[in-house]
């Protein structure tokens, strides 16, 4: 009995041993299973970043060592507006000589899918949840006969079926492959975008650990992808080899490959967060690895309604550069209206056109000539002849030809009808994009016109919280600085970024002259004078305690010169003609990423200082009437468009957020 009893209580025990072990292997399973699903996906998500690599290096080969860039050259983060267009500027928004437009993140690795011979399940991590693989079977009622490689983008809904971050690939510094190799250039999503998985999570408590510690500590794991459960990420680097890093300041220095250097030069551990309107690196060795976020989408772009000029109260549209400027209006000028009278004048009448009734006109623009060498071909087209001899019919063939992405030009229906109907055609389409776009001004910004009235109104500026400006700052050029009795009464010249070519933007705070020739002329002056200052050096630049602020300045204006309407021609051969149009239409926008400028002009005939100064903070605000001047960057060259800018009128009202 007593043996039976003490087998008993052995027995027991074992069975309680055994339990244990069961229940602790049994325990095991789930977290080793894990790990071994996560080392899997570790491995398929490097395999699928080594093909990015290789369709990289296949891309730079067939574009001159070029990384993809989606968009025109000086195209901004963006959704794509189409990403089934049949031409490339058509995808992007942009102009058709393959500038401006908008581009996301998702839309450079498609480049690869289109170029580069990627698949596009290879632009998915295993980790990624709530992404997929994007096929075009998935899109109802879409043409059997489109190709994946007859898009720009992975669909109406992109950042779903794209798993990876990418280096910033707008602005001016372009992405090679010769650049430094230790560069990450793409990666696992960044864990401060919105993912299919989920909101990102709070910087605040990322802290990246100390030189020389060993394992990541929970707060640097903070700033990992979430693509591996915050255990690290797949980083693609520019000579080609991926590896998993368990830290994010895998960059060079120890750069933070999610966020924005804090330093003109070097890496840094933390760095600042990118927004959607902030996201520029500090520099060409800062990585900035950024996705679209789920859900992406533009907040809808300011857009002027097309109002005529006789409805605005305190605007003129102004023929030639000499005509007198009224007081307390804004004034504009733009060269296709002076082109098609040119066109005019040397190609069907063969000498200064005369009208009797309005002489004064018609003979500042005679003298005006506007020397077309002082704009690029491409930028605009100029014609004029008979209807009869088909003109119309040229025109609107070559104006498909030339600018493929714009309306289609119309006339109404009195040229055909009216008898002996002469035409004279001018258009003009320039995009100034900036290399780096300036930061949008959250406040609104109070501009005081020369009567006096104040407008709260929109605007762009160097200067924005958190964010390192090295790169928008060092782009602008003070081209005049005249120290007042006040900091009010500051006079400054400004070019907005010396990397435009082959256009230039002016702005100008300075006393308006009586014409816009002479306030040009006083413009060059300044500028001239401004490099024998003994302080030129000090004050041409930009320093980081200084500042500048731009109200945005939106329009679409048609404009008719009623002067010229009606009058006969007093030319010998043209007696029998009279002006029945004198038309103009001008597009234009000034905002933190350039300038957008169209117009078409329509003509038919028938029958010294103080150290203590020279330290101070500047506040560049253009908060007073000013100057817009837009030409070619020459010295000499003419502008193609001028205006004075008075008053807020034409400017967008500013709305306090709430």
């Amino acid at each position: 009995m007593a043996t039976m009893r003490r087998l008993r209580g052995i027995m027991r025990v074992e069975v309680v041993v055994v339990a244990l072990v069961a229940m602790l292997i049994l325990a095991m399973i789930p977290p080793a299973s894990r790990r071994v699903r996560s080392g899997a996906s570790r491995e398929v998500c490097r395999a699928h970043l080594a093909e990015i690599g290789r369709a990289m290096l296949l891309y730079a080969n067939d574009h001159q060592g070029r990384l993809p860039q989606p968009g025109g050259r000086n195209a901004t983060w963006g959704r794509v507006y189409r990403w089934d267009a049949p031409a490339r500027y058509l995808a992007f928004g942009g102009a058709a000589d393959g500038s401006g437009g908008k581009a996301s993140i998702t839309s450079a690795f498609y480049l690869l899918v289109k170029y580069g011979e990627l698949h596009p399940k290879d632009c998915i991590c295993p980790g990624d949840v709530g992404s997929m693989e994007f096929k075009l079977s998935d899109l109802p009622g879409f043409p059997e006969d489109f190709q994946l490689t007859d898009a720009w983008d992975f669909g109406p809904d992109a950042p779903r079926h794209c798993s990876y971050a990418y280096q910033v690939p707008f602005g001016a510094a372009r992405l090679v492959a010769e650049s430094d190799p230790r560069l990450p250039i793409a990666g696992d999503r960044s864990p401060w975008f919105l993912g299919p998985a989920g909101e990102p999570g709070p910087f605040a408590l990322f802290k990246p650990d100390p030189i020389g510690t060993r394992e990541p500590s929970e707060a640097a794991m903070r700033g990992n992808s979430p693509s591996h459960g915050r255990e690290g990420q797949s980083v693609l680097f520019v000579d080609g080899h991926v590896s998993f890093e368990n830290r994010t300041d895998c960059g060079l220095d120890r750069d933070n490959i999610y966020t924005i250097a804090t330093l003109d030069r070097g890496g840094s551990p933390i760095g600042v967060l990118p927004t959607r309107v902030n996201y520029w690196p500090a520099h060409s060795k800062d990585s900035v690895l950024i996705h679209d976020p789920v859900a992406f989408a533009d907040a809808p772009p300011a857009q002027a309604k097309i109002v005529d000029s006789k409805d605005l109260k305190e605007t003129v549209v102004v023929a030639t550069l000499d005509c007198p400027l009224p007081e307390h209006k804004n004034a504009i000028w733009c060269s296709t209206f002076q082109m098609a009278w040119d066109k005019f004048k040397d190609d069907l009448v063969g000498e200064p056109i005369r009208l009797p009734g309005a002489e004064d006109l018609a003979d500042r623009l005679n003298r005006g000539a506007f020397p077309t060498a002082d704009i690029e071909p491409r930028s605009y087209y100029a014609n004029a002849g008979f209807v009869k001899d088909g003109i119309i019919e040229q025109i609107q063939k070559d104006m498909a030809s030339r600018f493929p992405g714009e309306d289609a030009a119309t006339f109404d229906p009195r040229y055909t009808e009216l008898p002996q109907v002469a035409l004279t055609y001018a258009y003009l389409n320039v995009n100034v994009g900036f290399a780096y776009p300036y930061y949008v001004n959250d406040r609104p910004f109070a501009f005081t016109g020369s009567q006096g009235r104040k407008a709260d109104v929109t605007s762009f500026s160097t200067s924005a919280p958190y964010v390192n400006n090295t790169m928008v700052r060092g782009q602008v050029d003070i081209l005049h600085y005249e120290f007042g009795d006040t900091p009010d009464g500051d006079e400054f010249i400004v070019d907005l970024s010396i990397h435009t070519k082959p256009y230039q933007i002016i702005l100008a705070r300075m006393p308006k002259s009586a014409t816009l020739g002479e306030t040009r002329r006083a413009l060059q002056e300044r500028i001239a004078r401004f490099k024998d200052d003994p302080d030129y050096a000090a004050l041409s630049k930009l320093r980081p305690i200084d500042s500048l602020t731009v109200p945005d300045v939106l329009y679409k204006l048609t404009h008719r010169f009623n002067q010229l309407l009606g009058k006969p021609f007093g030319n010998e051969r043209w007696r029998d003609f009279y002006l029945f149009e004198a038309f103009q239409r001008i597009d234009f926008s000034l905002s933190r990423t350039g300038v957008v400028l169209k117009s078409v002009a329509i003509g038919g005939g028938t029958a010294s200082r103080s150290p203590q100064q020279l330290a101070k903070p500047r506040h560049l605000r253009f908060d007073k009437p000013f100057l817009i001047c837009v030409k070619k960057r020459e010295p000499d060259a003419t502008p193609f468009f001028l205006m004075w800018v008075d008053n807020a009128e034409l400017m967008q009202p500013a709305v306090e957020k709430k």
